[in-house]
């Protein structure tokens, strides 16, 4: 997924969200929670995509950072479920993990 990361520059945001909407389409987007302190603002909700690639829906549920400088944005940090929104891209075949030390490899 090409836009995470770190993005520079005024045309940045745009360009993420830009190139997000040529991979999926928005089905849903809910801001269920919001808090302001001086120049910094976090939004928290819920959004549903559908990738334009597979047709595969998944939903997850979304943190936004913004602090502003001088009435701009200066910073965004946008945390998802990237596990999931990677998932909607899968067509086919089986993942292999091993996160417990003392537990047994399992195949998704």
């Amino acid at each position: 997924m090409f836009w995470t990361g770190t993005h520079k520059g005024p045309e940045a945001l745009s360009d993420v969200f830009g190139a997000i909407q040529r991979f999926w389409k928005t089905l849903d987007f809910k801001v269920t929670d919001t808090i302001e302190q001086g120049s910094r603002v976090a939004l928290f909700g819920s959004f549903t995509y559908k990738s334009n690639a597979t047709g595969k829906e998944m939903t997850s549920p979304f943190g936004l950072l913004a602090r502003l400088e001088r009435d701009k944005v200066a910073y965004v940090q946008f945390l998802e479920d990237s596990y999931g929104t990677a998932g909607s891209f899968k067509t086919g075949g089986a993942t292999r993990f091993h996160s417990d030390p003392s537990g047994k490899e399992f195949e998704i």
